[in-house]
Formats: C-alpha cells, structure tokens, sequence
C-alpha cells in the first residue's frame, strides 16, 4: 500500500507551481491530506489485485474492473501511473507509464480527476499553517501564486476542515455495505 495518493510533481503541476520554493512544505503535507482523503472518502486503498505486468510494458491484465483514470501503485510502477485505456479483445489495460520490473499486482488508488481537488487541499493546508488562519470576522484565506481566495467560515465544512467546494471536487465518500 502507498502513503502519499498523489507526487509531489503531480501537486505542482496542478498548483502551477514551477519553483522550488515550497517543496519541503508540499511533501511534508502529503502524508496528511492523503491521510484525510482516505477518512472524507470513507476508504484507506488498501485493495490489492492480482494483475501481470512485464518489464516496460505498459498494458496490464487484472482481474477486476479499473476506471479510466484510475491511479495504480506498486513500487515498479512510477508514481501517479494510470490507466489510459482498456483493450476488449485483449482483456488488458494500457498504463500511463511503462513498469521498471515485472509485477504481479497493483493497489488502485483515486483517479486523476482527485488529483486537482487533493492539490488545493495540501495548499489549504500550507497557507493555513503559514498565515494568521482566522482573524477577527472568520475568514480564512489562501493564495496560490498570484490568486487569492478568502473563506467566510460557513464555506469551511467544520467535519473535515477544508472550503467545502474542494470537498465536494473530491467526489462521494465510499458506502460501506453491511
């Protein structure tokens, strides 16, 4: 299983953030968005499938159901690979990325459409933890180069403690069938 849902070069990306100015801020944020990802979703990714991958092959056979978009982990696949497309006469996925080893499964995580929405959340988490968060009419603010959003406090879903409209770009939490 991966810790981090997302790279730190995939956050940049979606931040549009070219320097490295704040790269010791982002990776130390990862860990902790992803952990609250997992817990707003209601899912830790822990799922493992069987799955045949040869060394730098980009198709892969599994047994279940990937989305397109869908974010696949194993330590031989680079980080933030997914699945581009499904071939039906093959029965095999096509990956984002070529395999650095053989593999014989993959733990799908969250699709790329996430990935934007779990990027705001590390920034809304570093400009909270580097400016005064609320001040005396509770309003929260971040910026991100040189766009800058403020919050009312009704904005922030006081469950999780992220600007609801980022929650909502995360999608639905997972049910749980019991």
């Amino acid at each position: 299983m991966q810790i981090d849902l997302i790279s730190l070069a995939t956050v940049k990306i979606n931040l549009g953030i070219s320097s490295s100015e704040h790269d010791a801020a982002i990776t130390a944020m990862i860990p902790v968005v992803s952990a609250d990802v997992r817990r707003i979703l209601n899912t830790d990714f822990t799922s493992v499938l069987p799955a045949s991958v040869g060394t730098g092959t980009p198709t892969l056979s599994a047994v279940n159901d990937l989305s397109m978009g869908q974010v696949v982990y194993n330590p031989d696949i680079p980080d933030d690979t997914y699945i581009i497309s499904y071939d039906w006469n093959t029965a095999t996925y096509r990956m984002s990325a070529n395999a650095t080893d053989d593999i014989t499964w993959i733990n799908p995580t969250v699709t790329i459409a996430q990935h934007s929405a779990i990027s705001k959340m590390i920034w809304y988490k570093i400009s909270k933890s580097t400016t005064a968060a609320v001040n005396e009419k509770n309003v929260q603010s971040q910026s991100i180069g040189p766009v800058s959003k403020t919050y009312a406090q009704n904005e922030i879903n006081s469950q999780w403690n992220y600007p609801q409209m980022i929650i909502d770009d995360l999608g639905v939490p997972f049910q749980e069938v019991g």
